[in-house]
């Protein structure tokens, strides 16, 4: 393996293991909840404060554990694979641990979907909810729809590749472009089968709770793991067109003014860091309110209703709306 992407899984290890001594401490913990209070819209109640930060904690924990099971599988295909001189190691190595952390953080909450509700009756719904009530439109759209031009990118720049205009592919290893891309985008397909069938598998599970305010936090933890599920195959998929650009950018050697290739070139050099902006862009908008809190207009209008009054009449961001306001909805 290179020195670099050495180092750079040396540094994930010492980040991911530092985060995980943090998050067992009190303060840390209680931050971490607060702040993922004010993100769903949930108020604390006390009675239940205990048992959200031992939850979220082992959410946390199953995150950092499923953070260096990727990472460790990462590093081991790189090995076996005899990959060191790729210059897209690195990039591998984190899909694998973004990967890894949501497949831990699913069967996290499988598992939790099983807790008995001791000594109390069990709340039903009439309906159960589907994906559309805890992932918005926009977000299940955008990671397929960033999968199908990626995949349209790519059969177009094999097309472009087999018609070789001017020549211009005639000293570049196609092989050394192909490979990363096409990789990433096998695995983004495969990732967009796989993270479908398992919202699905989770979704068809139980929610035990004896209240409407513990089944309201069972939706936002629900609702947090599905979000992270189905943006998978976008996130993929757009590194998959980012690299297969700067690949043929670099590649393509020294083209002469105004040809096809320096035509090639500099499209391929815009379009790459374009779709690693369009996800940074997409990833920071999935944080904002409408997307963490879009359980809570389908599931728990009441509730959704009361805190938007409450940001507007205070002009600012305040998610610590009455416990009292809850409500069932059939939706």
């Amino acid at each position: 393996m290179d020195p670099v992407t050495a180092t750079f899984a040396a540094l994930m290890v010492a980040g991911v293991g530092i985060r995980l001594i943090r998050s067992a401490r009190a303060e840390p913990r209680k931050r971490m909840l607060n702040a993922y209070s004010q993100q769903v819209g949930l108020a604390l109640v006390p009675e239940i404060v205990p048992e959200l930060s031992l939850r979220l904690y082992r959410r946390e924990r199953a995150w950092i554990v499923g953070s260096m099971v990727g990472l460790v599988a990462g590093v081991t295909t790189l090995v076996v694979t005899d990959s060191s001189q790729s210059p897209w190691n690195g990039l591998l190595v984190g899909i694998a641990m973004i990967v890894g952390s949501t497949i831990a953080m699913i069967v996290k909450d499988s598992r939790s979907a099983f807790t008995p509700v001791p000594d109390a009756p069990r709340l039903a719904r009439s309906v159960s909810p589907g994906l559309a009530d805890y992932v918005t439109r926009v977000d299940r759209t955008f990671s397929l729809g960033l999968l199908a031009l990626a995949t349209l990118g790519y059969i177009a720049v094999l097309g472009v590749i087999a018609i070789n205009p001017s020549r211009v592919f005639d000293d570049v290893s196609v092989r050394s472009i192909l490979w990363p891309a096409g990789l990433l985008l096998a695995l983004a397909t495969a990732a967009s089968l796989v993270t479908w069938a398992a919202a699905g598998a989770l979704l068809s599970r139980g929610q035990p709770a004896s209240t409407f305010i513990e089944l309201a936090w069972s939706d936002a933890f629900r609702s947090s793991t599905l979000r992270s599920l189905i943006y998978i195959p976008g996130i993929i998929a757009a590194v998959s067109s980012g690299v297969l650009f700067l690949s043929l950018s670099w590649e393509i050697k020294l083209p002469a003014p105004g040809s096809v290739g320096e035509i090639l070139v500099n499209s391929f050099t815009i379009m790459g860091p374009i779709l690693l902006g369009i996800v940074a862009a997409w990833t920071i908008t999935s944080l904002r309110n409408r997307s963490t809190t879009h359980y809570l207009r389908r599931l728990w209008p009441e509730t959704a209703v009361e805190l938007d009054r409450r940001r507007s009449a205070r002009g600012a961001i305040d998610d610590q709306p009455d416990a009292d306001s809850r409500t069932r909805s059939s939706a």
